[in-house]
């Protein structure tokens, strides 16, 4: 899962803030299997945050 997280958080990184829907499915095509899950996970470390239908990368992330 470490290098699924590494690429949703490049996936971000480059993608600022992205629908929910599109999100999912583009991770799914960079071969995240579960982009749910890794996105839970990027939310839980403070990476990402959940707007209204939208993830937004966090401008003050710290790198973990």
């Amino acid at each position: 899962m470490d290098s699924e997280l590494e690429k949703a958080k490049k996936y971000f990184e480059t993608n600022v803030s992205v629908g929910e829907i599109l999100a999912v499915r583009e991770l799914k095509s960079l071969g995240i299997r579960e982009p749910e899950k890794v996105i839970a996970k990027l939310i839980e470390m403070g990476v990402i945050e959940k707007g209204e239908g939208c993830y937004n990368l966090v401008r003050n992330s710290q790198k973990k």
